[in-house]
């Protein structure tokens, strides 16, 4: 699991403040084995995440959403959250001006973009995948925008 979370950092490890890749690291780290537990995830899920695709199965799905959930993308009920998903990334603006503004506009497009579905694993699944499309096309590669 800590190797998906490394992972999402080698794009732009070398631009960044230790410091905050430290700390987005070992939270990072901390949530995906949280919600690797809670939903039940296999290695099989992990690995689909670690390639940065978007899970085939419900637990990978709901590890997702789990995920969301711990930094705010996602509410208590599932729903995707603007706000919170911006104030989620206050740190990486610190860290980072230019990925992080980047970052909002892609927050702002998906979240924009993405219905919330009956099932907010369903929701997580569709955030990935408008997330991941709309950063390609901002030029960020997938993983980039660590929180």
């Amino acid at each position: 699991m800590k190797f998906f979370v490394l992972l999402s950092f080698i794009a732009f490890a070398n631009c960044m403040d230790q410091d905050f890749l430290t700390k987005a690291t070992a939270r990072m780290s901390q949530y995906v084995e949280e919600c690797a537990k809670d939903a039940g995830a296999t290695k099989d899920d992990l690995a689909e995440l670690m390639e940065i695709r978007i899970p085939s199965r419900k637990e990978g799905k709901c590890l997702l959403a789990c995920y969301n959930k711990k930094y705010g993308i996602q509410d208590k009920d599932g729903k995707l959250d603007k706000e919170a998903s911006i104030e989620a990334m206050k740190d990486l603006k610190l860290a980072d001006t230019e990925l992080y503004d980047k970052a909002v506009k892609l927050f702002d497009t998906c979240i924009d973009q993405v219905p919330n579905q009956d099932c907010e694993c369903n929701t997580a699944a569709i955030f990935m995948y408008c997330f991941n499309i709309n950063g390609g096309l901002m030029g960020l590669q997938p993983g980039m925008v660590p929180m």
